[in-house]
Order: structure tokens, then C-alpha cells, then sequence
């Protein structure tokens, strides 16, 4: 059954009402739309961007861990909108990925110097010094 009260615009609710009553669970109890909507913005209110520690751009794995650790003691505490925190995380992942990609194109890069210092060392016919 569909709720009987009519919404101020003068349309009825088109919520399903309570089992056994005539309205919705919002219409049923005056006063609860308004104690959810203060509910919703004090748990929104929470978030402080002024009141979060300040964080040096991330550059190791060490330091993305901190800020995600730091993030959690912020959440725990209230001062860091989960939402917030869940964007952290994918991005720490992502950076953390990048970091390590970085890392092997470096090794790889030295590797490649390695190879051609050795390439440098082989003997070459005809070379003055070079031994038969």
C-alpha cells in the first residue's frame, strides 16, 4: 500500500507505507525526516580540510605509508570524511604502482650502462692493445 500523505505541493508520498499503518516510515513519525536530515549533516560536517596534518608530496613507499597511516588516525578521530579516505587509498595504490615502475625502469636503465661499459672492455680485432 502506498503512503497516504500528501506532500506539500499537494502530490501524495509516493513511498510504500508501513506494514498494517496508513503512511511511510518518514510520515508515520512526525519530526524523523528532520532528525535524519540533522544526522546526515553533522556526519558531513566532520570534515576539516584546516584540520588535517600537512603531507610533503609522497615520493617513496615509505612516505606514501605514513600519509595513509596518518589518514587512518584522522578518520578514527573525525577529522578525515571517509570518502576522502577511500580516494587516498586508490591513489597511494596507484602511486605506490608508479613508484615501483620507476624503480625498474631505473635498474633497467643501469643495467643498460652496465652492458654497454662491458660492450666497451670486449675485444675488437684490429685493436693496437687487443690480445690474438
Amino acid at each position: 500500500m502506498q503512503c497516504q500523505k500528501k506532500k506539500r505541493d499537494g502530490k501524495q508520498c509516493r513511498a510504500r507505507a508501513l506494514s498494517d499503518k496508513e503512511y511511510c516510515a518518514l510520515h508515520a513519525e512526525p519530526g524523523r525526516a528532520k532528525e535524519l536530515g540533522s544526522k546526515g549533516g553533522r556526519r558531513r560536517s566532520v570534515y576539516r580540510p584546516d584540520a588535517l596534518k600537512e603531507f610533503a608530496t609522497p615520493k617513496t613507499a615509505a612516505d606514501v605509508s605514513d600519509l595513509l597511516a596518518e589518514s587512518i588516525i584522522e578518520i578514527r578521530a573525525g577529522k578525515l570524511d571517509p570518502k576522502v579516505a577511500n580516494a587516498l587509498g586508490y591513489l597511494g595504490t596507484s602511486l605506490l604502482r608508479a613508484l615501483e615502475v620507476a624503480d625498474v625502469e631505473r635498474r633497467l636503465d643501469l643495467l643498460d650502462g652496465h652492458d654497454m661499459r662491458m660492450q666497451d672492455m670486449v675485444f675488437q680485432p684490429g685493436d693496437p692493445d687487443g690480445k690474438p
